[in-house]
């Protein structure tokens, strides 16, 4: 996986920020849910396989989805926390 997003010189500015710590926060997941994404497609299509097709038939078992449930509850606690102010965040 590539290297986490780093902030940038004025990191306290964008600390007090809570638009800015939302768009790095929401910068950060994208870009790693992006860089699986580019993983997975090089490793599928080296198997000789079509993406679509496979993304299109899969129905997630319940294990699957629950984790899905999960990481989605994550991510909206990230969303979250990104917009307290910086001495109340986890």
């Amino acid at each position: 996986m590539s290297a986490p997003l780093h902030l940038t010189p004025n990191d306290s500015a964008i600390r007090s920020d809570p638009v800015a710590q939302l768009a790095l926060t929401l910068a950060r997941e994208l870009w790693v849910v992006k860089d699986r994404l580019m993983v997975l497609e090089a490793v599928l299509s080296s198997e000789g396989r079509s993406i679509r097709e496979l993304v299109d038939r899969h129905v997630p078992t319940a294990d699957v989805k629950s984790a899905i449930d999960a990481e989605r509850s994550r991510f909206i606690g990230e969303i979250l926390a990104a917009l307290e102010p910086p001495g109340d965040r986890r």
